[in-house]
């Protein structure tokens, strides 16, 4: 499968319910430096304080990198789950339905069965690509950050996830070359 070939995988799925969607959005979309608020448009400011008053204890947590599965209260779980129908799903459904016609939209490798998107909103998306036989579904959404995010522009946010898809896009050329067509260096 090439990049120019890519589009929307058929019949794709939001991401996988229970502790894998409540996980990415703890970790990404309350992630203060991935500045969600200039990829939705209405996006509330206190997103990450008000779940934490609903008991998500463990943003921090997860946000370091711990995967471990945990109890979620009844409360942040229903949270976690508005926030991603209202927030998170459409903005990364949206990358991908936009990611095609500015030519990021390509597989991360013939053996990889993914496939990564960056939109015109900066959220870079891996999702399954679907030849496992199983529906492709969304793995992973995030932005990726320039280093003063602080102060950053939507168009920065953008150009990094478009230059961090294009550092993908190379790699998986230069891995799928034939050993044979290799130069020795």
């Amino acid at each position: 499968m090439t990049a120019a070939r890519l589009a929307r995988p058929r019949g794709l799925l939001a991401m996988r319910k229970g502790w894998s969607r409540a996980k990415h959005v703890m970790k990404h979309l309350y992630r203060r430096s991935e500045r969600w608020d200039l990829a939705i448009e209405g996006l509330p400011a206190n997103l990450r304080d008000r779940a934490e008053r609903e008991g998500c204890t463990l943003i921090d947590r997860v946000q370091r990198g711990d995967d471990t599965r945990r109890r979620l209260t009844e409360a942040c779980s229903r949270l976690l789950e508005a926030d991603h129908a209202a927030y998170y799903r459409p903005a990364y459904l949206h990358s991908v339905n936009t990611a095609e016609p500015l030519g990021r939209a390509g597989s991360l490798g013939r053996e990889s069965q993914r496939a990564a998107f960056v939109g015109d909103n900066g959220v870079f998306v891996i999702a399954s690509d679907g030849t496992d036989g199983r529906p492709p579904r969304v793995v992973t959404a995030y932005r990726v950050g320039p280093a003063d995010f602080e102060h950053a522009t939507q168009e920065e946010f953008v150009e990094a996830a478009a230059r961090k898809w294009r550092d993908k896009q190379s790699l998986v050329a230069s891995l799928s070359q034939d050993p044979d067509e290799l130069e020795p260096t």
